[in-house]
């Protein structure tokens, strides 16, 4: 299942009202728009309905509003949600045309019981502050509940510019899958790399090869008990190590650059998840930074040819000229913010002017430059639903 697209609105009708209405989503996104267009906050938007329907809360007081069209197969979900100071004020989810789940105000509501055969929807009534999608879970009475959960647990989210577990260790060396939360993107690497190379053979050839793709030719990587000089903690530490051919050092994460750093854990923790068979959605923000244009460019490409392997949707932002030189306009989704609104241009929307662009001659970072997206080489406006 991948998210089709989505309308989230903020503050609605106040001078500080948000808007990014109705982006429409491929199954690869790259997000590019200048600094302050809207990048981050779209990827947030989405980062914070996920944590609700986890039963995470949401550090947005509200009131907002959200409208999410998935794709599952060859059938449609959609799902509508509208917020404000903690209390939920409307539920809704459909299966196609049905409606299958109705929650108002206060927490009641009714919602369809699959366990028998035929339509039976029953009464209920929930705490005003929790999702009906998180506190009703059944797989067998609301099958289509577990469906839009398993969406949100399948999310991985990496703020590429941020520190992903460098400056993490662990406290012991030996780890199960069951004690990780693998959502947290930005913890130690030591559970995740033990986890990983004991359940897949494979994990470390995995990594080895990507990390060469990109331009880091590693001989080893592995985990290693860390002490610092002049540390006053007689506390046990484990920390990664590099070796890089030719170098017979092994580098712990502390002394690792900070873009290789980056790299090297986004393709751990993405490699895993695509072993464990996981087929949701990945968003990284920022990809790239740190990096050289040359080992940013050839990241981007290692990551887009998994995910279209694995059928994962994976959604990027970036405002590097070189990493949109890189990949094909037809995974861009060109961000544009007037004033409090956010609208977004991409091949889902705004076809005809992707595929008039491939006969211009010109460099991907052009067609974002020149503002070509919005019209093409026509000299008229574009239509108010292109980039909407």
């Amino acid at each position: 299942m991948y998210l089709q697209s989505f309308t989230f609105r903020e503050n609605a009708g106040q001078n500080i009202e948000w808007l990014i209405d109705n982006v429409s989503l491929g199954e690869i996104n790259l997000v590019v728009g200048k600094n302050s267009s809207g990048k981050t906050r779209t990827l947030n938007a989405l980062s914070e309905v996920v944590c609700m329907l986890l039963g995470k809360g949401t550090t947005v007081s509200g009131p907002v509003s959200y409208e999410l069209l998935f794709k599952n197969s060859e059938s449609f979900m959609k799902y509508e949600l509208e917020y404000d100071l903690g209390t939920i004020h409307m539920e809704r989810l459909y299966m196609e045309e049905e409606l299958v789940l109705d929650r108002g105000e206060g927490g009641a509501g009714i919602i369809k019981y699959e366990s028998t055969p035929g339509s039976i929807f029953l009464e209920f009534e929930i705490p005003h502050n929790q999702l009906v999608c998180y506190a009703k879970r059944d797989r067998l009475q609301h099958p289509f509940i577990e469906i839009i959960h398993g969406w949100a647990v399948s999310l991985r989210r990496f703020d590429f510019s941020g520190d992903l577990g460098k400056t993490r260790y662990a406290l012991k060396s030996s780890f199960e899958a069951r004690e990780m939360d693998w959502s947290d993107t930005s913890s130690s690497l030591v559970p995740a790399i033990t986890v990983a190379e004991e359940e897949f053979p494979q994990f470390r050839e995995l990594i080895l090869k990507d990390m060469q793709q990109i331009g880091y030719d590693l001989k080893d990587f592995g985990v290693i008990h860390f002490s610092e000089r002049f540390s006053g903690t007689s506390q046990d530490r484990y920390a990664v190590y590099t070796t890089e051919k030719g170098l017979e050092k092994q580098v712990t994460q502390r002394d690792m650059s900070q873009g290789m750093f980056r790299a090297f854990s986004v393709l751990v923790q993405v490699n895993y998840y695509i072993l464990c068979g996981h087929k949701g959605f990945v968003i990284i923000d920022d990809i790239g930074e740190g990096l050289d244009f040359s080992r940013a460019k050839h990241l981007v490409q290692v990551l887009i040819a998994k995910a279209g392997e694995a059928k994962i949707q994976l959604i990027m932002s970036t405002n590097d000229s070189f990493i949109m030189n890189a990949v094909d306009i037809e995974h861009w989704a060109v961000i544009m913010r007037e004033g409090q609104k956010i609208s977004l241009y991409n091949y889902e929307n705004s076809k005809d002017i992707f595929e008039e662009f491939k006969f211009t001659g010109l460099n991907n970072f052009d067609f974002y430059a020149s503002e070509f997206f919005k019209a093409g080489f026509s000299d008229e406006e574009p239509d108010e639903e292109q980039g909407e």
